[in-house]
């Protein structure tokens, strides 16, 4: 049972999805530094405030922080959508690059196959 989970924790994919996981949590933190350093105060600067999560409130329904939640999870979007269009960009030659290879590939082989059936 151990050799199954070593073997289980070490495949390409488990691996994969831990670097994943850990760039999604630094990322994570890089678009909440934005969202709350530098998008938030601009924003605060149209409406008059900063912070609608404590300032926004009526009859104690605090409805600032689903306001609040909302611009993050919008920001979070966009910059996840950016990211992703980016890195497909730069992933995108490489499976070019494959693709002219296997064909290349295929041609060479279809090639020895006729020189052979020739012979």
């Amino acid at each position: 049972m151990l050799q199954e989970f070593k073997e289980f924790a070490l495949k390409g994919n488990v691996l994969d999805l831990a670097v994943a996981v850990v760039m999604g949590a630094a990322f994570n933190k890089i678009v909440t530094s934005l969202v709350e350093n530098i998008i938030m105060p601009l924003i605060g600067l149209l409406f008059g405030e900063v912070n609608f999560a404590e300032n926004w409130s009526a009859f104690g329904i605090k409805y600032g922080i689903f306001i609040q939640s909302i611009i993050d999870f919008l920001i979070v979007a966009v910059a996840l959508f950016i990211f992703v269009k980016i890195a497909n960009t730069l992933v995108k030659p490489k499976d070019e690059e494959v693709e002219e290879a296997v064909e290349e590939h295929i041609v060479l082989l279809t090639e020895i196959r006729d020189s052979l059936r020739n012979k």
